[in-house]
C-alpha cells in the first residue's frame, strides 16, 4: 500500500535540479488523475481561472491515507474529515499525513472538530487559528 507512496515521495526528493522546470502557476495544466477516490470523497474546483483542486476526504480506516498521501503529492488541497474514525486511527492517520504534509512543504490546519484542512506549499489558509 505504501510503495506507490514511497515511490513518488523518492522521485521528488531525489530530482536532479537541471530536470526541473519552473512554470508560472497559471500556465501548468493539470492531468486528470488515474486514482479512483477514497471512501465518501468529492472534488470542488475554485472556478474556470482557477488551477486550485479541492477534494473532500470522509475516510472511514487508516487504509484510505494512501489514496489521501497521493492528493497531497499530487498538489491538490484536501479538506480531511475525521468524524467516521476511531481516535487511535484518526491519530494514526494525523502523523502519516503530517509527515506527507512536511515533506511537501505544505501546511495542515484544524478548521473543526475532527476536520482539518491540508494545503500545498502554493496555498494559504487565512482566519482564525
Amino acid at each position: 500500500m505504501f510503495s506507490k507512496l514511497a515511490e513518488k515521495l523518492n522521485k521528488k526528493l531525489n530530482e536532479d535540479e537541471e530536470e526541473i522546470e519552473f512554470k508560472k502557476y497559471d500556465e501548468e495544466k493539470k492531468a486528470p488523475q488515474e486514482n479512483p477516490a477514497p471512501a465518501r470523497s468529492s472534488v470542488i474546483n475554485a472556478g474556470a481561472d482557477s488551477n486550485i483542486e479541492l477534494k473532500l476526504a470522509h475516510p472511514e480506516s487508516f487504509s484510505d491515507v494512501a489514496d489521501i498521501a497521493d492528493y497531497l503529492l499530487d498538489g491538490c488541497t484536501v479538506v480531511l474529515n475525521l468524524e467516521a474514525m476511531e481516535k487511535a486511527e484518526c491519530l494514526r492517520m494525523l502523523d502519516f499525513l503530517n509527515g506527507v504534509t512536511y515533506t511537501t512543504g505544505g501546511d495542515i490546519k484544524p478548521v473543526a472538530q475532527n476536520t482539518y484542512i491540508i494545503t500545498p506549499n502554493n496555498v494559504d489558509v487565512q482566519g482564525d487559528n
